[in-house]
Formats: C-alpha cells, sequence, structure tokens
C-alpha cells in the first residue's frame, strides 16, 4: 500500500518547497531521498505542488511581465543563449513553459490567444528566432507545464483507465463505462457504473472512479466537490483509486460523508463479495393442464 502519513508528506513537500533548480531533478533526488515511494508517486506529489505554487504567484510574475521581457531580451542579445528563459524560470521557481506563456503573452500582445498557443506548440512560429530556440529549449525540457507535458498525462490517465476496465471484467464485474452512461443522458460519470453491485469490506459499491495521480487533501477535496460527491448522490457509495497513493488523512476525512471510499488500487479478490440474484422459475403448463405436469424452466 501506498499510504503517506501527514508527517512523511511534509517533509516531501519541504524538499521541492526549498529545491532550486530543474523538477527533473527534483524527481530525481527526491527518489534518492525517498527511496520507498515509486517515482510515479514522487512526481505526482511535485506536480500538485508546482501546480500550487504557480497558482499563487502567477498574478505577481505576471504583473512584473513588462520587466521580465527586458530581462531576457537584455541577457538574451549578451550571450546569444538558448537556456536563457529555463535559467529564469528556475530564479522565479516556476515551470519554465508558464514563463514562456506570460513573456510570448507581453511581447506579441496583439495576437489572440490561440496563436500564442499556437507558438508554444510549435516554437518555429515565433519571429524572433532567437527566442523561438529558447522557448524550444524549454518546450522539450520541461516536464511540469506544457502541450507535451499535458499529452502524457493524458496519455497516462487513459492507460488506468484502460487497466481499470481489464482488472474488472477479469473480476468478473458488469459495469457501464463512461461511454455507456453518457449515450443514456448523464453529464458526469464514473470512470465505471456497476451494473451489478458487489461488497467491499462490508460496504456497497456502485461506482469506481480512476485517478493516475497522488491523492492530497486539497485535490481529493477539490474532487469530491466537484465529481465524486454528485457520484454518490446519484448512485450511492463507491471507490475513488489513486493508483499512485494518498495522504492518509483523506481515507477518513469529513467530505467523504458515506459515499466515498478511498483506496490506492483495486480491490484485493478477498476483500470483495459480488451479490447474487435468486431469479423466480418460469413456471408452464404442459400440454394437459394439469397441476401436476408443470415445467420449470
Amino acid at each position: 500500500m501506498v499510504v503517506i502519513s501527514v508527517k512523511r508528506f511534509t517533509e516531501i513537500q519541504n524538499f521541492i518547497r526549498n529545491y532550486h533548480g530543474l523538477f527533473v531533478n527534483c524527481n530525481m533526488e527526491l527518489e534518492a531521498k525517498f527511496p520507498e515511494y515509486s517515482s510515479d508517486t514522487l512526481g505526482s506529489i511535485t506536480a500538485k505542488e508546482v501546480v500550487q505554487r504557480v497558482k499563487s504567484n502567477h498574478s505577481k510574475i505576471s504583473a512584473k511581465a513588462a520587466s521580465l521581457v527586458k530581462e531576457y531580451q537584455a541577457t538574451a542579445r549578451q550571450t546569444l543563449a538558448h537556456d536563457v528563459l529555463q535559467k529564469m524560470a528556475i530564479e522565479l521557481q516556476i515551470p519554465s513553459i508558464v514563463l514562456c506563456r506570460i513573456l510570448l503573452a507581453k511581447i506579441y500582445s496583439d495576437m489572440a490567444k490561440s496563436e500564442l498557443n499556437e507558438m508554444l506548440r510549435m516554437p518555429d512560429l515565433i519571429p524572433d528566432s532567437l527566442l523561438a530556440v529558447n522557448v524550444s529549449y524549454c518546450l522539450y525540457s520541461e516536464t511540469m507545464d506544457g502541450p507535451i507535458t499535458d499529452l502524457v498525462r493524458r496519455f497516462i490517465g487513459e492507460e488506468y483507465e484502460v487497466r481499470l476496465k481489464k482488472m474488472a471484467r477479469d473480476a468478473g464485474m458488469v459495469f457501464y463505462d463512461e461511454g455507456d452512461l453518457r449515450r443514456t443522458g448523464y453529464d458526469k460519470t464514473p470512470d465505471l457504473k456497476m451494473a451489478v453491485p458487489f461488497m467491499y469490506r462490508g460496504q456497497v459499491i456502485n461506482w469506481i472512479e480512476s485517478k493516475a495521480s497522488f491523492g492530497d487533501m486539497e485535490s481529493h477535496k477539490r474532487y469530491v466537490k466537484d465529481q465524486l460527491s454528485s457520484y454518490g448522490n446519484r448512485f450511492g457509495p463507491g471507490i475513488v483509486i489513486y493508483w499512485f497513493g494518498y495522504l492518509e488523512t483523506i481515507a477518513d476525512c469529513p467530505e467523504n460523508g458515506n459515499y466515498v471510499i478511498v483506496t490506492d488500487g483495486f480491490p484485493a479478490k478477498d476483500e470483495m463479495e459480488f451479490l447474487t440474484f435468486n431469479l423466480p422459475a418460469i413456471v408452464e403448463d404442459d400440454d394437459t393442464g394439469s397441476e401436476d405436469n408443470r415445467i420449470i424452466k
């Protein structure tokens, strides 16, 4: 099980918050310092910390956009280096793509947001060749933000959804997936809705939600508010799986109510009990019409 205590989680958070350097290096050093946890678990914790940092500091950094542009242009003209933006991002302790996005919006303020996004995806479109090289370097070296990172995270999420369905089929579960539910008119849907509920540690389970991430308190409360509570209200109790582990306190947080059960993996065979139904026999009379000659099917 990957259930992290509050104390250990705080140690990991503090390491990330005090780290100055590339996030990919931060992850490698985390793995060396906390070898009991997988790279997926530590990488997910880092990503959540970085997202929170960007949310807290984005407006302050955006307010300094003009001075940051001047700083970049002065250094770039002097050094002609390809990693000027990356080094500036390290000093600001934010993902380099976040800085690229802010500077591009300031430098090309007359362009639409869609055009700026295209520049981030394809830096060759940037008119300034040195700026294009700097943005390109950030794009291919950044692990916390950007189009490539977004694509990787989406693929990982889909991979674990496929894995969940396979495990459910192998366990003999009968279920509807998101596509099935949306075709019947549901808007917010769990990854799996049980057609036949099952028992898990004595609790009836009606749905399963897959999260290819680490479950910390802030993100879990947000998931409960935005998704899981509606599943519980509509379908009854269910399971949310945090495949990369979770903070111990979220399993019992009040927000879960009676509807949300937290796990870090698919239920073990000996933890599940499948409900069986005794269907009534269909009784037909034979040709004689005699009660003594009834046929049970």
